[in-house]
This record gives C-alpha cells, sequence and structure tokens, in this order.
C-alpha cells in the first residue's frame, strides 16, 4: 500500500515524537507546530494503525519506520501481516459470509425436495453350476457329439437392466399414484413436462427452428420429445451400486415419497420379472432345438435299422464271407451310434421339458423399497456450511487482492 505524502509526513512526526500515540497533550503540541489540528493528527494516527504501518507495545513502540518503506514511499510487503488485513477488514468478511450463508438458506429453504427409496437383490445360485438334476454329465455327452446351443441359459447383468432404456419408458409411462395426481399419472405429467416454459431458452431457438427449411422425410413429434425429456430427468434419479458381495442396491429419487417407493419396488418386480421371462424363452426354444435334433436322430436310426434289415434279407446264407461280415459289422456300428446319439437326446430333451415348466428362482429380493419419512435432499444444514465457507473464502480472495493494488 503506497503511502500519500501527508501520510508520510504525519509517519516521520510519530517517529521523531512516539509519544504522540496516546499523549492528548503532546499530539496537541506537535500539530499546532505543524499546522495540524489535534483531531487531524490524531486520525491519521488511526489510518497508519489500520494500515497495520504501526503498532504499539504499551502504546510507546512503533512497528513501522522509514526502514519499512520502500524509496517511493509505499510499504514493503514483507511488513504486511495478514491477520491485520484480515482484522481490519473483518465487517467486510462478515458481510460477504452473511450474504452468501442467507441465500444459501434460502435456496435450502425453496429448493425442491427429493426423497429416497431402496432396495437390494442378489442373483439366485444357478442349479446347473450347483449340479442340479443330472447335472452336465448328459450335457457333455451331448457336446461330444457336436450338438452345440446345449449349453446353459444366458445370465444377465442386473445393473444394465435397470439403467436400460426400456425400463426408463415403461417407468416414465406407467400411471403412478402421488400427492400431486391422487389419480394418477404418467411421469411427463407429474414433473410438468409438457407444459411450455415461458423462461426457457429453447423457446427461443424453437422459434429460430421454425423458419429453417425442415429435413425431408424426418419430423420429431412432441411426444417423443416430451419423453426423451423424462427419460433424461429419470436417468439423473435412479442409482445402481454392485457391491462386492454380488448384492446389487438400486436407489430411486423422486420428489413424492410414496411415488419413490411405487418406482423402486417396480424396478425389482420388473428386474426379477425381465429376467425371469427370458430364461423360460431360452428353455422353450432349447426345447425346440432338443426335439429337432431328437427327431433327426431317430430318422438316422430308423434308416440305419432299415439298410441292416435289407442287408440280413438279402445275404441269408453269406455270413461266412469276410466281406459280408464286415460290411454287417459297419451296419451294426451305425445303428449303435445313431442309438447312442437318440438316447443322449432324448434324455436331454426329457430334461429340458422339466426346465421349461418348472418356476425357478433366479433373482432374490432382500429388500423392498419403503416410504422414506424424511427427505434425503436438500441438506440444508450442509448447504448453509458450505455457502458461509465459500462466501469467507471469497471475500478473503477479494481483501488481499485489494491490498496487493496498493503494495
Amino acid at each position: 500500500m503506497k503511502l500519500t505524502p501527508h501520510e508520510k509526513k504525519i509517519l516521520n512526526l510519530i517517529e521523531k515524537n512516539p509519544e504522540i500515540i496516546d499523549d492528548t497533550k503532546k499530539r496537541a503540541k506537535v500539530a499546532k507546530e505543524n499546522e495540524l489540528s489535534e483531531k487531524t493528527l490524531r486520525n491519521r494516527i488511526g489510518d497508519l494503525k489500520k494500515y497495520g504501518v504501526i503498532s504499539s507495545e504499551n502504546m510507546n513502540t512503533l512497528k513501522g519506520s522509514n526502514r519499512n518503506l520502500k524509496n517511493d514511499g509505499s510499504i514493503k510487503e514483507d511488513k504486511l501481516d495478514p491477520l491485520v488485513i484480515i482484522n481490519n477488514n473483518r465487517t467486510l468478511i462478515v458481510k460477504v459470509s452473511l450474504i452468501t450463508g442467507i441465500i444459501g438458506l434460502i435456496y435450502a429453504l425453496f429448493a425442491t425436495p427429493y426423497y429416497q427409496s431402496t432396495t437390494s437383490m442378489y442373483p439366485a445360485l444357478d442349479t446347473e453350476k450347483s449340479g442340479g438334476i443330472l447335472g452336465g454329465s448328459i450335457k457333455g455327452l451331448a457336446e461330444s457329439y457336436g450338438l452345440m446351443g446345449l449349453g446353459s441359459a444366458p445370465t444377465y447383468n442386473i445393473p444394465d437392466i435397470v439403467l436400460s432404456r426400456r425400463i426408463k419408458k415403461n417407468i416414465i409411462l406407467s400411471k403412478w399414484k402421488s400427492q400431486a395426481f391422487p389419480d394418477s399419472s404418467n411421469l411427463i405429467k407429474f414433473w410438468e413436462i409438457d407444459k411450455p416454459d415461458r423462461f426457457s431458452p429453447y423457446i427461443i431457438l424453437d422459434l429460430f427452428r421454425a423458419f429453417l427449411p425442415k429435413a425431408k422425410g424426418y419430423s420429431t413429434s412432441t411426444d417423443k420429445i416430451h419423453l426423451e425429456n423424462a427419460i433424461e430427468k429419470l436417468q439423473r434419479q435412479i442409482f445402481v451400486n454392485e457391491e462386492q458381495s454380488g448384492l446389487i442396491v438400486v436407489s430411486v429419487l423422486m420428489e413424492d415419497p410414496f411415488l419413490s417407493a411405487n418406482i423402486t419396488n417396480y424396478i425389482a418386480a420388473y428386474v426379477k420379472e425381465f429376467i425371469s421371462l427370458e430364461q423360460e424363452k431360452e428353455a422353450i426354444k432349447k426345447k425346440e432345438f432338443i426335439f429337432s435334433q431328437m427327431q433327426s436322430a431317430k430318422i438316422d436310426l430308423s434308416d440305419s435299422e432299415f439298410k441292416l434289415t435289407n442287408f440280413l434279407k438279402q445275404n441269408p446264407l453269406g455270413l461266412g464271407n469276410p466281406d459280408l461280415q464286415l460290411q454287417q459289422g459297419r451296419l451294426i456300428r451305425e445303428i449303435e451310434e445313431n442309438q447312442a446319439v437318440y438316447i443322449t437326446l432324448r434324455q436331454q430333451y426329457e430334461i429340458a421339458k422339466i426346465e421349461a415348466e418348472e418356476d425357478k428362482l433366479f433373482i432374490n429380493i432382500l429388500d423392498e423399497g419403503d416410504v422414506a419419512v424424511r427427505k434425503s435432499k436438500p441438506k440444508r444444514s450442509l448447504i448453509v456450511l458450505s455457502s458461509i465457507s465459500l462466501g469467507i473464502m471469497f471475500s478473503l480472495l477479494i481483501v488481499f487482492y485489494r491490498e496487493r493494488l496498493y503494495i
């Protein structure tokens, strides 16, 4: 901070007469000698104290002197105490902190409250992996004959299902009861996405686009736009966490606690039903495939039996012939091979029928979504404390930056 000539003059007077800091009579005498009023001299001494140029121990010792000034009369930077600067500007710091704290409190009071509901689920054990009915021996035997496609049903990643676009569309377009809509409504109406926002910047863009030539064969309906906006909003309010143990935790944030719980339980039921139906489709597909292979193997077995029968009819007395015996052995081996394939497929087909008919448990719901008793967002105390902290940091930046301008 640079001192004015008048302030440098006062500083010189203080160095020559340190007692004027607290001696009123001496200060009045010195002021008169230098054509100043006692009040003016007292005020200038107060200003220098405020700037941190001078301080006193028992009001006698000077902190600042000419040695603390640069050649141009400004205070040396290393003599500026940050604590002194903060103390001298404490009123500004308090005001800024109070303003930001009040802004944070107003936001916390008027911000839309959100309620969270949580459900947890985990995949059930695979019976085939755990050595279920007839285990994997028949499956291995079938695969040894080159019958592909008889593997286990595919597994599904639960987080991918929860975050899929398909389930979001179902959630948005379903009817939900809430405090705002006791007779139920979809989420587009609940969020009022279908209502025009007079303050939205997109209105200007829409008006501008109205004068632009439209692409041929392409048009987007308003309903599709509303659906896309709702999907983007819902995506920010569904959270999935996969624990190391395999437990899947799904949380939903909504403006209505009952709506949050209903959507959470809908997701759990949807995932369970989706996997069950998909596994059932795979089981039916597997059964149909095995049945077609079994029918083909049955035909091959009948053909090989028919060939052997005709051979024996044509050669009833020629079995002593080595060539005929070799041909007969080949026909018998062909029957045995076709019979083994048919028996394997018949066993696998019976297993597939049981799998297609039985009611398997693929997903276990550990915790259902409950109605929240308190809001999850916004956290008012945290918002207010954060706002005050930001205000303090912002005001300190202003104070120190302003002080540096005078250094």
